[in-house]
């Protein structure tokens, strides 16, 4: 009878034992399929959070390029005015305009302080111009064209052409200064 109390004792043992792990072992599975859960959705956040991240960098990188090839075109224009709109008695004006777009190097090549004395014998009227820029980290370029008028002025005579250049420009803090350029094409249109 003690034997037979001893094995019931002893499967009572077992069996809560199993019962006890088998509880322990479905609440765990519980507990790390709510875990689970819990951390899925977080990740998917996070997924969430980092596309519309690249998404914001993206645009901003859009708009960083637009502004800078708008500055870039602001330059490139100044400079064909400063350097291609000449009229009697504008120099100062005009080196004053170029002072702010070109390389000190360029500057002093074409408003060098001999020329302040010159006679004119033609004044260059500048028209509307167009401006195709291209963008490459601290350096850029642009195609500008444009109309030109050639006065004479011992004559009054015109000559019309459409101007080509190509313009190279490197990024000085926020300014894009000019420091070389070089004339495609000038075409008379008379």
């Amino acid at each position: 009878m003690k034997q037979e109390f001893l094995i019931k004792t002893g499967l009572l043992m077992v069996a809560i034992f199993i019962i006890a792990t088998v509880w322990f072992g479905f609440r765990t599975i519980d507990d790390q399929a709510t875990m689970i859960d819990s951390l899925t959705h977080k990740v998917k956040r996070q997924k969430d959070q980092i596309t519309l991240l690249k998404a914001n960098k993206q645009q901003e990188s859009r708009q960083t390029i637009q502004s800078e090839d708008k500055n870039i075109e602001e330059s490139v224009n100044v400079f064909v005015q400063s350097l291609y709109q000449v009229k009697k008695d504008q120099l100062n004006e005009r080196r004053e305009k170029a002072k702010e777009v070109l390389t000190q190097d360029m500057f002093q090549k074409y408003f060098p302080e001999a020329e302040r004395d010159e006679k004119y014998q033609y004044e260059h009227e500048i028209g509307d111009s167009t401006v195709y820029t291209r963008l490459q980290g601290e350096n850029g370029s642009a195609i500008v064209t444009f109309e030109e008028t050639m006065i004479s002025l011992a004559n009054g005579q015109k000559e019309l052409s459409k101007i080509t250049l190509e313009v190279y420009l490197q990024k000085e803090g926020s300014k894009w200064l000019v420091n070389r350029f070089q004339q495609l094409n000038a075409e008379p249109l008379n």
